[in-house]
């Protein structure tokens, strides 16, 4: 394996402890752990830059899977985790339509005029758990009502056509 692979694994491990901390119902861990797969996607991304690696290659596919596990399911694990509706399922399965194609989309056209054309997943690991926040904090807005409106707001914005700049 290459030195490319071995960061976009390695980048994914918060992601997985995000899923894992979700499940086992600890939403303060689990969005720590979507803040960390952030910086490590940061990370990952200076040294791609750096070493200078080619957007097609295997290392690129492998990147792909690891934003989509990271950016799309940690998220969507971490909604179940604290919104505890049943009905949220629908909102989530449209939000994980929407991150698949985002990704798809990047895969296919890479960067638009110097920037992303719609939200980027990554900023998924930031909104999810500063919302899941703001939420504790104020538990009578914790609801199916406005996860599924926030779910719903993000999944247009990854799938809309405006320009995001690279930063």
């Amino acid at each position: 394996m290459t030195a490319r692979v071995w960061l976009s694994l390695v980048r994914s491990l918060p992601g997985i402890a995000a899923l894992i901390f979700s499940a086992w119902g600890d939403p303060l861990v689990a969005g720590w752990c979507l803040v960390g797969a952030v910086w490590a996607d940061a990370i990952a991304g200076w040294c791609a830059r750096r070493a200078d690696w080619r957007l097609r290659s295997f290392g690129a596919q492998v990147e792909n899977l690891a934003d989509c596990f990271c950016f799309v399911a940690a998220p969507a694990a971490f909604v179940v985790c604290v919104c505890r509706h049943r009905e949220v399922a629908a909102p989530i399965a449209v939000f994980v339509l929407a991150g698949v194609f985002r990704l798809a989309r990047f895969q296919v056209e890479g960067l638009v005029r110097g920037g992303y054309r719609g939200l980027p997943v990554t900023y998924n690991g930031y909104i999810f758990p500063t919302a899941g926040l703001i939420l504790f904090h104020w538990p009578a807005w914790n609801s199916l009502l406005v996860w599924s409106a926030l779910l719903l707001a993000v999944s247009a914005l990854m799938v809309s056509t405006f320009i995001v700049p690279e930063i």
